[in-house]
């Protein structure tokens, strides 16, 4: 998940084009295309908040949906996303969601995450795939194998998200076009693939360690950062209204649930990478205090032609792992 994930900015709805936005050409059909096949009949989404929430949003648009099922402790998001139509039936019970998943989906913090592995098992269906979309990928891995449940297991990351949560903050397009890390190689591995890529998401298969120090350095780092600068000047007495659109968006990130993130900084590697951080903003202060403005103009072409690559498209995903 995530960190609401705090892993990259997402627009609102309203702000990101899609092809179905544009109004077609003079020759263009403009049915949208149907949506990419996928093998599961009934998905059980434990958890309806930002993320889960727009998992059911986006099933729910499919053209050939599943039966989307959901359990969520919070009932205010069961009676929301009932009464938006994105899913068929919910309890804050969920023995009565569980029961006829041929996948269930846990969007859920990482620490509930892994209670509710433990308390559900037994419950799920035989031969029910099991996914989760916590922002690290080891402690899920190794809890399911703990469990003797590995084989169903394939662990999830939508690099998606937002400083809001709740079901209320969901949206069925908060999942299109953004990647997804996949993890593991669980009998359902291949389905799992195929649900992302039928809501238009992006999967790339790693390992769970190389997929947790990437988020390390890539996820906790701007979160932590971005908790830093708003500290800072919160302590010179600025206001976030003193902030223009640059200041405003690099601390975005600040608003962000401290719940939803001290589970996973507690399993996190960013202690390294904020000491990188503090040693390269020393480096800037220590230039700008003897006026080295020549040290800094080649530090900020580095950087500015380090952005500029990132609108090189990604090379194309690795092949899902073998089943």
């Amino acid at each position: 998940m995530s960190p609401a994930t705090g892993d990259r900015p997402v627009p609102a709805a309203r702000d990101r084009a899609t092809s179905m936005d544009r109004a077609p050409g003079p020759s263009a059909d403009p049915s949208p295309p149907p949506s990419p096949p996928h093998p599961f009949r009934t998905v059980a989404i434990v958890g309806l908040g930002l993320i889960g929430g727009s998992v059911a949003r986006a099933l729910a648009a499919l053209d050939r949906p599943p039966r989307v099922v959901a359990t969520s402790q919070a009932a205010s998001n069961l009676e929301l996303a009932e009464r938006a139509g994105v899913i068929e039936a919910g309890s804050t019970d969920p023995e009565a969601v569980l029961a006829g998943a041929d996948l269930v989906v846990y969007a859920t913090p990482l620490d509930v995450t892994l209670r509710l592995l433990a308390d559900h098992r037994g419950r799920w269906p035989a031969g029910a795939v099991v996914t989760d979309v916590a922002s690290l990928k080891g402690p899920v891995e190794e809890a399911m194998a703990a469990l003797g449940e590995g084989a169903r297991y394939t662990g999830s990351h939508p690099m998606a998200g937002g400083e809001g949560s709740g079901f209320r903050h969901s949206a069925t397009d908060l999942l299109a076009g953004a990647t997804v890390w996949l993890t593991g190689r669980g009998t359902g591995a291949a389905g799992v693939e195929a649900l992302w890529r039928a809501v238009g998401a992006h999967p790339r298969w790693t390992t769970a360690d190389e997929h947790d120090r990437l988020m390390s350095w890539c996820s906790h780092l701007p979160q932590l950062a971005s908790n830093a600068l708003a500290r800072v000047l919160k302590e010179s007495g600025h206001a976030p209204s003193d902030l223009g659109t640059g200041g405003t968006d690099m601390v975005r990130l600040a608003g962000s649930s401290p719940e939803m993130w001290l589970p996973l900084l507690a399993r996190s590697e960013a202690g390294d990478a904020l000491r990188n951080l503090a040693r390269v903003a020393r480096e800037f202060a220590e230039a700008l205090d003897r006026g080295d403005l020549e040290a800094i103009e080649d530090w900020m072409r580095s950087t500015r032609s380090w952005r500029a690559g990132a609108a090189e498209p990604p090379p194309p995903p690795p092949p899902a792992p073998a089943t």
